[in-house]
């Protein structure tokens, strides 16, 4: 009785300690095992001015922070307050975004990242979309400067409006205004702005389909200027195109005032020269529809031939002689010698030289009385 009361003590003894301990020893070491390397797996080891993807969790003018898999969200620092309203306007909650770390772990133990490329992205793609609908957006001018404006948008990205896109009014600073955007570099962020836009047709290749190179048409004048006329072309379709007409094209004869010849609002017939890419515009003329008087001048007198006038004005460069109603002669003033003096007013003979047709001018050498020493 008593060894088989050993026995079974000892068997049991054997099975206590062989199975139902050791199989709970093995088990607390695997699942610890396990969970060390899936917390491991899971940790998120951030650096200074690295990029990190995360998802908007709180956006409030107060506080924005992040997901972005720390062990806590990470706070959005912008000291910029028009970059947090930018903020609040483009994102909600949910949404996917790409920060850089500014600290990877503050002294309250969260991450502070900034949205600020995040942030230039959302605009600059927005921009982009307005370019290529070619929709209109108000601007502030904010300063005048040589050629043009800046001018900034409602996300305060900033832009230049040139004065050839200007509609009439130049006095803009510290105006809100229409525009388009004509030009556009997302890499570069160059916006350019265009008022007339709103008003014009400004694609160069719209410009050439609508307005056809050679023809004539009628044009009201929007605005005269010193050196030239600015005009409106209404097309077959209704639209609006700017078109130019310097001032060597407004006349064959020698224009000085384009303010007495003529009004804002007046119709007039052009020719239509060219299209000019750069400004958007139509280069137009008025003289190519007339016929050049002065080739009736080129037939009318001829080279070596005498002619009498009377001297209208006398300049550093030349003396200027009126041979007729319409024609003018012009001595230079290397061809007057220097023993010789002439008035305004007085009658002069002279040979013709040549044409200038540019200056609408014949060029003149005097005839002398008497050939006077070192004459060339």
């Amino acid at each position: 009785m008593l060894e088989n009361s050993k026995v079974k003590t000892q068997k049991l003894k054997i099975d206590s300690t062989t199975l139902i301990p050791a199989s709970k020893s093995q088990h607390k070491v695997m699942s610890m095992a396990q969970l060390m390397s899936s917390f491991s797996s899971k940790m998120v080891f951030l650096k200074k001015g690295e990029t990190v993807e995360g998802t908007v969790k709180k956006l409030t003018p107060q506080e924005i922070t992040l997901d972005i898999g720390a062990k806590s969200e990470a706070l959005v620092l912008e000291f910029d307050k028009s970059n947090v309203n930018n903020l609040l306007k483009l994102l909600k909650v949910g949404d996917k975004v790409k920060a850089t770390v500014l600290s990877p772990e503050s002294e309250e133990g969260f991450p502070v990242v900034s949205l600020r490329r995040t942030l230039d992205d959302l605009i600059f793609s927005g921009l982009q979309k307005i370019f290529e609908k070619e929709d209109s957006l108000d601007v502030y001018i904010s300063e005048a400067t040589r050629g043009g404006f800046f001018a900034e948008t409602n996300e305060m990205v900033r832009g230049f409006l040139p004065n050839s896109q200007v509609l009439s009014e130049y006095n803009l600073v510290g105006k809100t205004i229409k525009v388009k955007i004509i030009e556009f570099d997302k890499a570069k962020k160059r916006v350019i702005f265009s008022e007339k836009a709103t008003s014009y047709l400004m694609n160069p290749l719209e410009i050439e389909k609508a307005v056809k190179k050679n023809s004539v048409i009628e044009a009201a004048i929007n605005n005269v200027t010193n050196h030239g006329l600015y005009v409106s072309i209404s097309t077959e379709n209704g639209q609006l195109v700017e078109g130019f007409i310097h001032i060597s094209e407004v006349s064959y004869q020698r224009v000085e005032n384009l303010q007495n010849m003529f009004n804002k609002g007046e119709k007039i017939k052009v020719l239509v020269i060219d299209i000019d890419h750069e400004n958007r515009r139509v280069n137009l003329s008025i003289k190519r529809l007339e016929k050049d008087k002065f080739e009736d001048v080129k037939t009318s007198y001829k080279k070596d031939q005498k002619v009498k006038g009377v001297i209208s004005s006398i300049k550093t460069k030349g003396i200027t002689v009126k041979l007729s109603e319409n024609v003018l002669g012009f001595i230079p003033e290397g061809k007057i010698p220097p023993q010789v003096t002439y008035k305004e007013g007085e009658e002069i003979e002279a040979l013709i030289e040549d044409f200038d047709s540019r200056r609408r001018l014949v060029v003149l050498t005097p005839v002398l009385k008497a050939k006077p020493m070192m004459y060339r």
